[in-house]
């Protein structure tokens, strides 16, 4: 059904109208301070979080010869992870920059 004529006089974008604020929400907040918190803690990861994947992010931050990308749902399995990376490079001894 196609409507013709002027739009109803409804919602907040009347003509006349100051604009009305609309409070920004802050996605996952949860989350996003877990990320913040590893981010901190892990000095030689750069660790985020994706609201849209949802998922947690680990980047390596030293020469690695391909992208040391890790990915989990939880903080807790992404840590895990970092630590099995890092453990296996202390094995062949080759211990990332600080």
């Amino acid at each position: 059904m196609i409507r013709r004529g002027p739009a109803p006089a409804s919602g907040r974008h009347r003509d006349g109208l100051v604009p009305t604020l609309v409070p920004r929400r802050s996605w996952d907040r949860r989350a996003r301070a877990d990320a913040e918190r590893l981010d901190r803690e892990w000095k030689d990861w750069a660790v985020f979080y994706g609201t849209h994947s949802r998922l947690f992010y680990a980047i390596a931050g030293w020469p690695v010869l391909g992208p040391e990308i890790l990915r989990a749902s939880t903080a807790d399995d992404l840590e895990v992870q970092m630590y099995e990376v890092v453990m296996a490079l202390a094995i062949r001894r080759e211990v990332p920059v600080s």
